[in-house]
C-alpha cells in the first residue's frame, strides 16, 4: 500500500515528464598536444550524445609538458518503446 501511496503521489506531482537527461564526462590525455588530447576524449563520447564543454590543463612532467582534457556531455534518454 504505502509503495503505491508514494507512486501516486510521484505520479501526481511530477506528471508524465520525459526523463532527465544523462551526462557524463570523458578525461584523456596527450603527450604530443592540446589538440591531440581533445581528440582522443571527444572519440569516446557515445554516439548521439551533445558535447557541452571541452576543457584543457598542460601539466609540467619533468621537463616535458602533457595535455589533459576533459570533454563533457549530455545525452537524451532513449524514446520509449510502445
Amino acid at each position: 500500500m504505502r509503495g503505491t501511496v508514494a507512486l501516486s503521489l510521484a505520479l501526481l506531482l511530477g506528471g508524465w515528464s520525459a526523463p532527465a537527461a544523462r551526462a557524463g564526462s570523458i578525461t584523456a590525455g596527450s603527450i604530443w598536444n592540446q589538440a591531440n588530447a581533445a581528440m582522443r576524449a571527444r572519440s569516446q563520447v557515445p554516439a548521439g550524445a551533445r558535447i557541452t564543454d571541452t576543457r584543457c590543463v598542460t601539466v609540467q612532467v619533468r621537463n616535458d609538458n602533457h595535455y589533459r582534457c576533459t570533454v563533457r556531455y549530455t545525452k537524451e534518454p532513449a524514446a520509449p518503446q510502445s
